[in-house]
């Protein structure tokens, strides 16, 4: 039964794996624009607000805890869909601001000063 369980997972944790890999891609670029600030309330939001409330109604409130081979977001698949979500809700936010809040002309603007005061 675990071993079945389990292997329900693993497509959903490959989703997850794309998503958290962008996440990581784009939350190192607002950090590298020295934009930190911004991070946490999209990390909030997508995870306190979005995945964790999604997989414990999932798995807990619409399905009460139960494992059950007939419904796929049963158990541990519920869980980790719910995380699932909240992680592509922390990335496309992520994304959002990288892609279409960010100055590309001033943050090069801001390298070239630095770059200028270290030599």
């Amino acid at each position: 039964d675990v071993v079945l369980q389990t292997s329900r997972t693993i497509p959903l944790l490959a989703i997850y794996v794309l998503a958290d890999g962008l996440q990581t891609t784009f939350n190192a670029i607002i950090k590298g624009c020295g934009r930190q600030c911004i991070t946490m309330p999209i990390v909030v939001g997508a995870y306190w607000v979005v995945g964790l409330p999604l997989a414990y109604y999932i798995t807990f409130v619409r399905y009460g805890g139960q494992m059950c081979e007939d419904n796929f977001l049963c158990g541990i698949v519920g869980l980790v869909f719910g995380l699932t979500v909240g992680t592509w809700t922390h990335m496309l936010l992520l994304a959002i601001v990288v892609l279409f809040n960010t100055d590309w002309v001033k943050e090069a603007e801001k390298s070239q000063r630095r770059i200028q005061q270290k030599v």
